[in-house]
């Protein structure tokens, strides 16, 4: 009687999962030179070394999730990209001034750089899904080193190539591809019995490292990273009461207050905590409309203070993307910082900032009252937690 064949199903539309989540989960940070992240650092934040805006690195890391999510190819993904670069002006020779120092770079942004970002983005997050996978296997518990030998691969990533290990040794903590930038190398997991079969023997030693040392860290801890949750509002926030005496100051007094405390003066770009450049004036304590001081109203005065520190030291960051009636996108960057009062009244602060085509301005500063406000203001992308 002839064996049944086994039903083996395939499902081709299943989407990586864990890769998209894993993109999706990274806070941002503005870098300069690549190096100025390292190792699994990576794991937390997303940055693209030479974009000095938030406003550009959200619009190239939402591009990337699109793509990821939908299959696009890099040709496709730059397609839709290049028309947004070219409109912010990153695209071409340019001189590039990083807000933290002053200095002075000239780049050169084409498709060439456009390629590493694509690459490496989706590549690690690729791998970060195929090293959580296959460490869950049962029997599969040898890792083999597999060079693609490509024109462009290293002579020390061929060396290795064959090279049969445990799961559980230490050298894949390091040495996971991809290890170094356009690495195409793999890993595959064996059985012993598999092993044996294909005539493979497992390593006496492992050899020496091959990572290049941007590259030398465990892909697999990205699989372990938390996303970046809202910050649990239900305890552990201080105790703050209002300052009666700000009372007695004048809207000029208050004003020069809060540029004391924040540390700058009117007019001035301010650093944020993920390297974000802002101009900070008095717009943010002037109605829209009229221009008039807004200071009086809402408690402000009472907490001006902690109104600057809300944006020196904030407890989170969001970035808000608001669809016009236009069809344009307004981008706010909105930041928080939390409170309770001595009747156990939970409360915050907000700092709105609005992203332009050549400056990020401010917006306005105000006290939540409640928790229902705070709450419906916590939306779209976290970009920063405290701590």
């Amino acid at each position: 009687m002839p064996t049944a064949k086994p039903n083996i199903n395939f499902d081709f539309k299943l989407k990586p999962v864990k890769a998209q989540e894993y993109l999706n989960n990274k806070g941002f940070n503005l870098t300069f030179d690549y190096d100025e992240m390292q190792h699994g650092a990576h794991h937390k934040s997303f940055t693209v070394a030479k974009v000095t805006r938030v406003d550009l690195l959200n619009d190239i890391f939402t591009s990337l999730k699109e793509a990821q999510a939908s299959g696009e190819t890099f040709s496709d993904w730059q397609k839709k990209l290049k028309p947004t670069l070219q409109k912010k002006g990153w695209w071409g020779n340019k001189e590039i001034v990083t807000p933290k120092t002053g200095e002075v770079k000239e780049v050169y942004i084409g498709a060439r750089r456009l390629r590493t970002i694509f690459n490496t983005n989706m590549r690690v997050a690729y791998s970060v899904q195929r090293h959580d996978s296959m460490g869950k296997l049962t029997l599969e518990v040898y890792w083999r080193y597999s060079s693609m030998f490509l024109p462009n691969s290293r002579d020390a990533h061929e060396k290795i190539n064959g090279t049969l290990l445990h799961r559980d040794d230490p050298f894949w903590q390091t040495n996971y591809p991809p290890n170094g930038w356009n690495c195409h190398c793999k890993v595959r997991a064996y059985s012993e019995k598999q092993a044996k079969k294909k005539g493979m023997t497992v390593s006496k030693k492992a050899p020496d490292s091959v990572a290049d040392k941007d590259w030398a860290y465990d892909v697999g801890a990205g699989a372990k990273v938390a996303k970046l949750a809202p910050l649990n509002l239900g305890s552990g926030l201080s105790l703050l009461k209002p300052n009666p005496a700000l009372n007695k100051l004048s809207d000029e007094q208050l004003k020069a207050r809060f540029y004391q405390t924040l540390g700058t003066k009117k007019g001035a770009l301010h650093i944020d905590k993920v390297g974000d450049p802002m101009f900070i004036d008095d717009d943010l304590f002037n109605a829209t409309t009229t221009n008039k001081s807004k200071l009086k109203r809402d408690k402000r005065k009472l907490y001006i203070d902690e109104l600057a520190k809300t944006i020196s030291d904030p407890d989170e960051i969001y970035i808000e993307a608001e669809t016009l009636k236009t069809g344009e996108t307004r981008l706010v960057k909105k930041m928080f910082r939390y409170f309770v009062t001595e009747q156990g009244k939970q409360k915050g602060f907000v700092a709105l900032f609005e992203y332009q085509q050549d400056k990020t301005i401010s917006v306005t500063t105000y006290v939540l009252d409640n928790n229902a406000q705070t709450e419906k203001r916590r939306k779209d992308k976290l970009i920063y937690k405290k701590g």
